[in-house]
């Protein structure tokens, strides 16, 4: 038997520990944690019971800590973090802003000047914004002794 041995997730070759059989990973913390994952993640993919299991643990540690207070507690304990996270957002609104075309607000009430081609468009414009979405697009077309004038479209 082999006096030495490659971890399997750092990729060093160490000396094997006698006491051990069959001695896949080193003592280091990072491997230590690989090897329970991987253990765990066969140990569930083979036995639905043990899924079952850990998905009750699970839930219990769930409704024992909600996640609206682990958060609270969290942003008391780091003020750090909920200034940095407020300045950053802020920095996020204002390039918003910037690039924002006008928000729709209202598209009910016809605008009383009309537009190059001669339609109307069927929404008001309220400071910038348009709230609501069903728009009503009219077209007028001046007709005389000699047919319809079309006006001409820019499209």
């Amino acid at each position: 038997m082999s006096r030495t041995f490659t971890c399997l997730e750092c990729g060093k070759t160490l000396p094997r520990n006698p006491r051990l059989k069959k001695q896949k990973y080193c003592s280091s913390l990072a491997c230590q944690n690989a090897r329970r994952y991987t253990t765990n993640k066969t140990r569930v993919k083979k036995s639905p019971d043990s899924r079952r299991l850990r998905q009750a643990r699970n839930k219990r540690w769930r409704d024992a800590y909600p996640v609206h207070e682990y958060q609270k507690g969290y942003r008391l304990d780091h003020p750090g973090y909920v200034k940095r996270n407020r300045d950053l957002q802020r920095g996020r609104n204002r390039k918003y802003k910037k690039d924002q075309v006008p928000i729709i607000v209202k598209t009910y009430a016809l605008s009383p000047q009309p537009l190059r081609d001669g339609a109307y468009t069927g929404f008001e414009v309220k400071s910038g914004k348009i709230v609501k979405t069903y728009a009503l697009m009219a077209q007028h077309q001046a007709l005389s002794d000699h047919g319809a004038l079309y006006p001409p479209n820019p499209i």
